[in-house]
Parts: C-alpha cells; structure tokens; sequence
C-alpha cells in the first residue's frame, strides 16, 4: 500500500491554495490531533472530567434498555407472574403460552427497529439533549402502563411503547460520548455503554431474585416499578447538561459549540484548537458528501462503513447472546435446576458479565479493536459448541452434574461476552462511523440488531419450551451454524481503528486503506500518527 502524498498546510499556503485565516485554522487542528494522541487516560480524567460526567448521564438510558429486556424474559420463570398470566396443565403448574412469551418478548426488539430509525431524526433535528429527554418522558407513561397491567394484551402494549424508546437509548448514548470524550478515553467510554447494559440486566435480576418469593402480584410490579428510577434521574440532570459540540457546528452554531466545549473540559484545555478540529473534519466529511441521510450510508466509502458497524452489531445475536441473557433463568428451569437456584445463577451470570465489562477497560486502553473482538468470538463460538454437546451426553436429566456443568457454561460465556465483543461492539459502531452519519449508521446497526433478536424472540421459545420443541441445550447448535461464518468475516473485514482520530479514519476510510493495513498504516505528515510514529508502511 502506497504512503499519503498529502502536502502541509504550509506548502498549500505557499501555494495559495488557502487562505489566511484557513491556514491558521489547519494549523490549530493540528494543535489539537497532536495534543490528542499524546493524552493518557490520567490526563482524559483530569482534562475531560466534565465530559465523562454527562457520558455517564447519557448511559442512564441504555441501563434501562438492559433492565427492561431482562425483566420480561425473567417474568416468565416466577410463580406468581406464570399464575396470573399463563395456563394451567394437567399436572397443576402452570406457565405461560409460548406465543406470549414470544409476544412479550417481541415488543421490545419490534419497538426497537422503530426506535432505532426514528431516533436518526431528532438527533439531527434537535439535538443529543432534546432526544434524550422526549425518550425518558415516554419511558415513564410505558412504565406506568406496565406497573398496572391487568391482562396480557396491556404488557405488550406498554413493551412496544417501551421499545421504541429502548431502541432510541443505544443510539444516543454511543453518540454523544463519542462527540464529548477524547481520543484516548474513547473505548472505555463506548465500551460503557456496554456496561450500562449489564448493570440494566444485573439489576433487574436481582431485584427479580429478591421478589420471586412473593405470593402476591408485588413479586413482579416492583421489579416494574424500579425502572421509574432512570428516566427520572435523566429528566432532573439533563437541564445543567451541555449539548454535543459537534452537532452544534453542524447546525453553524459556532459560538454555542465553543462554550460547550469550555463546559465539557477543564479551563486549561486550548478549546479553540478543538473546535478547529471539529470544523475541519465536519467540512472534510461534507467536501466527500455534502447530504447526511440514511441513502448515504450505503454510498462511496460510507458503504464500508456501515457494512462494518452494522456486523459487529448483529454479530451479538448470532453467536446466541439473546439466548444466554434474555433467556438465562428460564433455561435454568428447564434443565432442572430449582427456581431459586435459577435466580441466584442468573445473577451470578449477570455478576460475572459486569466483572468481565470492567476489565475489558483495561485490554482496550492496551490492546487494539481486531484481536479482542475476532479472538473474542472465536472463544465465544467454543462455549456454544460446548453447550450444545453436553446437551446430547447420554441421561442428561438424570446427570445433575452436567446440567450444572451446562449451566455454567453459559455464565463463561457470558463473562467472555462482555470481556471481548459485548464492549467492542460499541468502540467500533463509534469509531467506524463518520461523524455527520454517527447517529444514522448507528441507527441502522442497531435496527438490524432488533430484527436479529426479533427472530430469536419468535424461535427461542417454541425451540426451547417443553410443550414445543424442547430442544433445550440443543438450540446452541443452531447458533454454532451462525457464528462460524461471523468468525470469518471478522478476520477478513474488521479493521483496527484504536488510538486514531475521526479525521485520521475519515482519511483512511476515503484511500481504501485496506483492512489488514488499518493497524500500522502511517501518514506522511507525521503529526496525524500514534505516539508519533515516522515510518510508512507499505
């Protein structure tokens, strides 16, 4: 691969290709690419303090899209819920139609496609502020709809009202924090959003795990109740938050972006340098297209793009995530472990995906984006395979020792998940991404991802329930069959992106910097590199 022939900008002035004042704004976002890229994270926590602040606020949401989820596929497995909303069988249990449960676990994934979509609009139209807040005051009236449900139909009206907004959350979030956040903090701060996720679905299980008991309808209106707490912590923080500097430039609303900035980070931090940064690579983004629609995602190098952001996405369903965690307890049940037994694994499955999420910090501030995620899901492909064969060992049932072996199986997966790809997912959807279709290519990723789980919503239960197919540990087959051409297609196409600004990617991305390249391409001017790197690849 031949090296950048990209002249300075003092050989372009020379030239007079440039103006003065273009001249001085090319040289201040040089400042601030070569301030960037000599950042550690010490220095991104006492520069950027502010902005990982509001990150952290923006990920309220995306805790919620993780406790809904969680709650839903749970309440199957309580006794009071499967009483009060499914049917009797001949041997005096009772449990709930599995075109219901694939119906209550619809709605969020179907709500989420709409979501997704619908989210690209006002945050373009309105803001990241605007848009967060109109999703946490629907959160509130689908929540209240939930916490008096009387009847089946009721809990998935308010699970498709939900889902919208549940679909909106993940689109926002990985936006704004990679809008506010520096070059060096930015895989910790995406990979948050992961977090998010598992502290949604850790919560929500714990609480289920303290309710279960309960004879009475509180077992489950409590766990109902307890999503009120986020969207109105957002609803009270949001006024003092400051909005994204970039979509401010982008609305040409220059001296609102400066002080945004000045809120964002510490008063030592030369804001005018990244300012000119966010315009050169706002006018760099709109000189390749001057639109920012949904079509352009799928046109010139932005195909690419979206083509990558959009698998690293619907990769997660597809190696058997949405059976693992959506599914967890019930599972359990079915293998025959004891109903509080179920819970407290579902937990500490739940507990270990939080543990995993923190560390995977550290591999991301230390390793690149590839390794992690395509070794990552080679390990993940194993577990499922592993799962699937004890399914198979001869007298199963009568075997307690391999249906705990199975069991725990899934909450190692479940750690390796959020160690590797689960976190990875967002870095890459944030850093792959152009920044003026940001929140669209995230959008259609995250649609796609729904229309994946929506699948395994409908499948799952009639796979796996006793009075359809119950396959139990079987279904891991199938998303064997899914995850070994995913397998491929990482290791041909997914890029290494870690420690490059969005400039340098957009750069990258407009060579056709092949995909083997992105990990030690070089740019001639020097300043554009890691650590200051010199050399050119070839």
């Amino acid at each position: 691969m031949g090296h950048i022939n990209r002249r300075s900008s003092v050989d372009r002035r020379a030239s007079g290709k440039i103006e003065e004042g273009e001249f001085y704004a090319i040289e201040k976002a040089r400042d601030a690419t070569t301030a960037e890229h000599c950042l550690t994270i010490k220095d991104a926590f006492n520069f950027y303090r502010p902005a990982i602040g509001w990150s952290f606020l923006f990920s309220l949401g995306v805790i919620m899209a993780g406790f809904d989820p969680q709650l839903v596929g749970t309440l199957i497995a309580i006794p009071t819920f499967q009483k009060d909303f499914g049917d009797r069988l001949a041997d005096g249990s009772y449990v709930v139609p599995a075109k219901w449960q694939s119906a209550f676990n619809l709605g969020v994934p179907v709500g989420q496609v709409i979501g997704s979509f619908g989210a690209g609009f006002p945050l373009e139209r309105i803001g990241r502020r605007w848009t967060l807040a109109t999703c946490s005051v629907t959160s509130c009236i689908a929540v209240a709809i939930q916490f008096s449900a009387q009847n089946k139909p009721q809990i998935l009206v308010a699970e498709l009202i939900n889902g919208v907004v549940l679909g909106a959350y993940p689109v926002i979030a990985p936006v704004y924090i990679s809008e506010v956040t520096p070059v060096v903090f930015r895989g910790i701060g995406a990979a948050f959003v992961n977090l998010s996720f598992v502290i949604g679905q850790l919560v929500a299980s714990g609480v289920l795990a303290g309710t279960q008991s309960r004879d009475d309808r509180w077992s489950y209106d409590i766990p109902f109740a307890c999503q009120w707490i986020f969207p109105i912590a957002i609803l009270v923080a949001l006024p003092f938050c400051p909005e994204s500097p970039w979509w401010l430039v982008r609305k040409g609303q220059t001296a609102k972006a400066e002080r945004a900035l000045k809120r964002l980070t510490h008063r030592s931090v030369n804001t005018d340098s990244l300012l000119a940064n966010i315009q050169l690579t706002t006018r760099l983004e709109m000189e390749d297209s001057n639109t920012s629609d949904f079509l352009d995602c799928f046109k010139g190098t932005d195909l690419r793009r979206t083509i990558i952001s959009t698998m690293v996405y619907a990769i997660q369903p597809l190696v058997a995530n949405f059976l693992v965690i959506g599914y967890s307890v019930y599972f359990f049940t079915l293998a025959g472990l004891q109903t509080t037994q179920a819970f407290d694994l579902g937990v500490g499955l739940l507990a270990l995906g939080f543990t995993g999420t923190c560390l995977s910090w550290s591999l991301i501030a230390k390793f690149g984006r590839r390794p992690i995620y395509n070794y990552g899901l080679v390990l993940l492909t194993i577990l499922v395979l592993l799962v699937g064969v004890l399914d198979v060992v001869p007298n199963y049932t009568s075997r307690p020792s391999v249906v705990w072996a199975q069991c725990s199986m899934m909450a190692v997966y479940n750690f390796f998940y959020d160690l590797t790809i689960g976190p990875l997912c967002f870095v890459i959807l944030c850093e792959t991404s152009s920044a003026k279709l940001r929140s669209k290519t995230i959008a259609l990723s995250t649609a796609v991802n729904a229309l994946i789980n929506i699948a395994c919503a409908v499948g799952i239960p009639y796979a796996i329930n006793p009075d359809e197919g119950n396959l139990r540990g079987k279904l891991a087959f199938v998303f064997l069959g899914t995850a070994i051409p995913c397998v491929i297609w990482c290791f041909l196409a997914l890029p290494e992106s870690r420690g490059r600004t969005f400039e340098e990617l957009d750069l990258m991305f407009q060579r056709k910097v092949p995909t083997k390249d992105f990990g030690t391409y070089v740019f001639e001017d020097g300043f554009h590199n890691e650590d200051g790197a010199r050399h050119t690849t070839t």
